[in-house]
């Protein structure tokens, strides 16, 4: 802990010496309008970028934000970036990728966009980055070969190739990716158990390893079609995750533990897009997606004469509908209106097994099915160039039927009105503040039954599970400095009802754990971003960034009563980048440490579990050699990191019992290495 102070300590120290530096100023400075910046493609020459994700990742003050593709439906879905004004048609692509396959010598400029640009949708967010690429006809490729190698043996390949085609306003563009990762849930280490009731310790040796080999393959194309543009994705994903752990001790009497995790994933999604001009001052949008997925999880512990077995099997879906018609009735006024359907369904089915007999629990097979549906209006108003209004209604209701082990049906209709103004106060800072109700999405695995038996934890399925409910009150400020620098200070205050954490189920072979709704609850965040230029340390080229966020929640215990902070929050979280770009060498390098000073807490009835990890570091350089290749190379947290999980476990529930044993695992992970050489050709 007083590490992870010590940490948050620095990062504010460093920044705060940054903040007196002296100015650099830029060559080429960005055309402005009251609510958007455009960046031409020269801004970033400097930085010699090689794709889309190189520019964007520059924009000052400005940081990628991914969807969320757990989120159900379209809107709620949506990342920070759009394409040529749009968003992606797929809610499922890592927008970083799909940045990345986007070749920085086909960016005609990138523009940065505030609340309040007329005729832009925001999506709840106080900016949005926008690549606009030009009309030249070019073709592209690019194909990528390395190696990954971690400091406890393991090596493994990773291999993509990138195909594009444009001309005018079409476009057709593939990309393959093979990405093996050793997860950070590989590492030796120990575990202690003590039992306060008799003084007695219990020491083993831990071994595990975690490996995920992740394919996926896209394919684009887009055309102009009855006066609009149609745009068409596709995609094929899959993950093969192995897992196996071994618990030792040097005592003849306690037996070995060995457990063995398999899972398989398979994701397949089919996504439409189709914008069209009405008139000179409206235009329509038409998006349809179609996503199926695939999983099956087989884990298999063995502990002397003791066996356990848990098997999952997931299929789940979600088909998407939605139009939305914006008008700009003037320079300094428009409108929204929006109308989304969709259905969902998750079919599950898990088995658990002791010593061969069947155990049951609650939601071990169970299918559920969604069917939603949102309409939303909102308005833009610019009453004068320094001043916006944003203001919007969203009308969802959903209908939830259950069946399998518990058969029930429930339908949920809420409104979610929002508000935000921005201030532009002058030249160099900008004040945002907004108020809006938000509603929480039920993940369908919250109905189903899971188990992990490297943990020995059993989660039962909740059919009574509510989504929460969050009125949100935000500020931020924003000052811009003269040389390309950025600070943004953010404020925010969540009145929460149905609080989504850990409750008590009981069924008739005892009671086990699960989601649920324990009550009200409040949440504080306070972030700090900032990015600036170095050269006002004589680091030509060089560049700083940072993002920290503190948060506190506050929530009654159900089963002690007393206050405490939400399952699984982080209180602070946190990183810092440096970087130089040295274009006349064709060289680049950085330093980014992240997952500064991470820890939370998990509330179960019968124990309280407690984790942290130690601060991440990866250094890395780029070499361009020649006009076509480049070759990077990344080193991540060479002398390994640190990872802790402690555990108070009860014999029932923790007002009632007393602790019976206390857990502490502690194991540091591997470090890695990697080397990649990319070859572009076209252009």
């Amino acid at each position: 802990m007083i590490r992870n102070i010590a940490c948050s300590a620095l990062s504010v120290a460093v920044l705060g010496s940054l903040l007196t530096m002296p100015p650099a100023y830029a060559q080429d400075i960005p055309a402005t309008t009251a609510a958007t910046e455009s960046y031409p493609a020269s801004y970033f020459s400097s930085a010699a970028p090689k794709d889309a994700y190189d520019m964007v990742s520059r924009l000052p003050g400005f940081s990628i934000i991914e969807a969320d593709a757990d989120v159900r439906g379209y809107a709620a879905a949506l990342g920070n970036v759009l394409i040529d004004g749009a968003r992606p048609a797929s809610k499922r692509e890592d927008i970083g990728s799909l940045l990345k396959r986007i070749p920085a010598s086909t960016v005609e400029r990138v523009e940065l966009i505030r609340s309040g640009a007329p005729g832009v949708d925001m999506g709840g967010y106080a900016l949005l980055a926008n690549v606009v690429p030009h009309r030249k006809a070019s073709v592209e490729s690019a194909f990528e070969a390395g190696a990954v190698t971690a400091t406890d043996g393991w090596a493994a390949p990773a291999l993509q190739w990138e195909y594009g085609r444009r001309a005018d306003d079409s476009a057709l563009e593939f990309s393959v990716k093979l990405q093996p990762e050793l997860d950070d849930d590989t590492g030796r280490g120990t575990i202690r158990i003590d039992q306060p009731s008799n003084s007695a310790t219990r020491l083993q040796q831990w071994d595990t390893r975690t490996v995920k080999d992740d394919a996926e393959a896209n394919a684009s194309w887009r055309r102009p079609l009855a006066g609009g543009r149609l745009t068409v994705t596709a995609a094929l994903r899959g993950e093969q995750v192995r897992a196996d752990s071994r618990m030792w001790s040097s005592t003849a009497s306690d037996d070995d533990e060995r457990i063995r995790e398999r899972e398989d994933s398979h994701e397949a999604e089919l996504g439409a897009r189709f914008v069209r001009s009405l008139g000179n001052n409206t235009t329509l949008e038409l998006v349809a997606l179609q996503q199926l997925g695939w999983l099956e999880e087989r884990e298999h512990s063995l502990e002397g004469d003791d066996t356990e077995r848990f098997a999952k099997s997931n299929d789940s879906g979600e088909s998407i509908g939605r139009m939305e018609l914006t008008h700009l009735r003037s320079a300094s006024l428009s409108f929204n209106a929006s109308l989304e359907g969709a259905f969902n369904f998750l079919a599950s089915d898990s088995r658990l097994d002791e010593n061969g007999t069947p155990t049951y629990l609650p939601g071990s097979r169970t299918r559920v099915e969604e069917k939603r549906a949102e309409f939303a209006l909102g308005t833009t108003w610019v009453p004068r160039p320094d001043l916006s209004l944003d203001a919007g209604l969203t009308l969802e209701t959903s209908y939830i039927a259950q069946t399998g082990d518990i058969q029930l049906r429930r339908s949920f209709r809420y409104p979610k009105p929002r508000l935000a103004l921005r201030w532009d106060m002058d030249g160099n800072d900008q004040f945002r503040a907004s108020l809006a109700r938000e509603v929480g999405q039920l993940d369908f695995e919250d109905f189903a039954a899971s188990a992990s038996l490297d943990s020995d934890s059993v989660s039962a399925g909740n059919a009574q599970l509510q989504p929460d409910k969050t009125w949100q009150l935000a500020a931020a400020w924003e000052h811009t400095f003269a040389n390309d620098g950025a600070l943004t200070l953010g404020l925010s205050h969540d009145w929460i009802t149905d609080v989504v954490d850990r409750v008590l189920v009981s069924s008739d072979d005892g009671g086990f754990d699960a989601p649920g709704n324990i009550g009200s609850g409040t949440r504080d965040t306070f972030s700090l971003d900032y990015s600036t230029p170095l050269e006002g340390i004589g680091l030509v080229g060089g560049r700083i960034r940072s993002a920290l966020l503190w948060r506190n929640s506050r929530v009654t215990d159900p089963v002690t009563g007393n206050e405490r902070a939400i399952s699984e929050e982080k209180p602070f979280e946190g990183e810092i980048e440096i970087s130089q770009d040295l274009a006349e060498r064709g060289f680049s390098w950085g330093l980014l440490i992240e997952h500064i000073g991470e820890r939370k807490t998990k509330y179960r009835f019968d124990e309280i579990k407690r984790e942290a990890e130690g601060a991440g570091w990866t250094l890395y350089a780029e070499q361009r050699l020649g006009q076509r290749w480049r070759m990077r190379a990344e080193a991540t947290d060479l002398f390994g990191r640190d990872f802790s999980e402690s555990r108070e476990k009860y014999d029932g529930p923790r007002d009632r019992q007393p602790v019976d044993e206390i857990e502490l695992r502690q194991r540091r992970t591997p470090g890695y290495v990697s080397l990649a050489f990319r070859r572009d050709m076209g252009g």
